[in-house]
């Protein structure tokens, strides 16, 4: 799996993130958004889609996404050749992009993505109080396999979310990556006919 591939995995969580103000009780409160290290392993589809449908969801329209690259570590590289790797990923993710969220998407909520594997990612727990959210995914293809953590708050026409990946593949030098991002989509207005 790609680290691209991988975002994108991640990216229907960004979107679901705006409707909300990426717990439990103590992961609502954590103020700087980070993902809670005590998040329940291995929820079922229902207790998952349960917690989704606590989310605020989100106004129907046009949102703007953006994405930020906070750290990159790929232990087994040189110095020099990390820091061009995420310059290049920073300016990749660091693209707008723009999406029309429909009423009948609005209307349905998150909790469909709880029933499905994301690119060779499947939700592993998800827990909201309908200002905070936080969750799990894990990832498992022939490339690559791993976790994605996220948390973060939002309203229903924008959000903002600090996304951990940790990933281990043959195919990286050492073996292995982490990743932190920041995720911040805004409704724009009405979508674009």
């Amino acid at each position: 799996m790609t680290i691209r591939l991988l975002v994108l995995c991640a990216a229907p969580l960004a979107l679901a993130a705006c409707g909300s103000d990426k717990p439990a009780a103590d992961a609502v409160t954590q103020a700087k958004g980070e993902a809670p290290a005590d998040l329940p392993s291995g929820m079922s589809d229902a207790e998952i889609a349960s917690q989704m449908k606590n989310a605020v969801r989100p106004r129907p329209g046009q949102y703007e996404s953006t994405a930020e690259l906070v750290s990159l570590e790929i232990p087994g590289i040189p110095a020099e050749e990390a820091a061009k790797m995420k310059a290049m990923m920073g300016e990749s993710f660091g693209r707008t992009s723009s999406r029309c969220l429909t009423r009948a998407e609005a209307e349905k909520g998150f909790e469909e993505l709880a029933k499905s594997s994301q690119e060779g990612c499947r939700m592993d727990s998800f827990t909201s109080n309908g200002a905070k959210f936080a969750g799990r995914m894990i990832c498992d293809t022939a490339d690559a396999k791993g976790t994605v953590t996220m948390s973060g708050t939002g309203t229903e026409t924008g959000s903002q979310m600090t996304m951990t990946m940790n990933m281990q593949s043959p195919g990286l030098p050492g073996g292995a990556m982490a990743m932190e991002m920041k995720v911040a989509s805004r409704r724009t207005g009405d979508c674009k006919s």
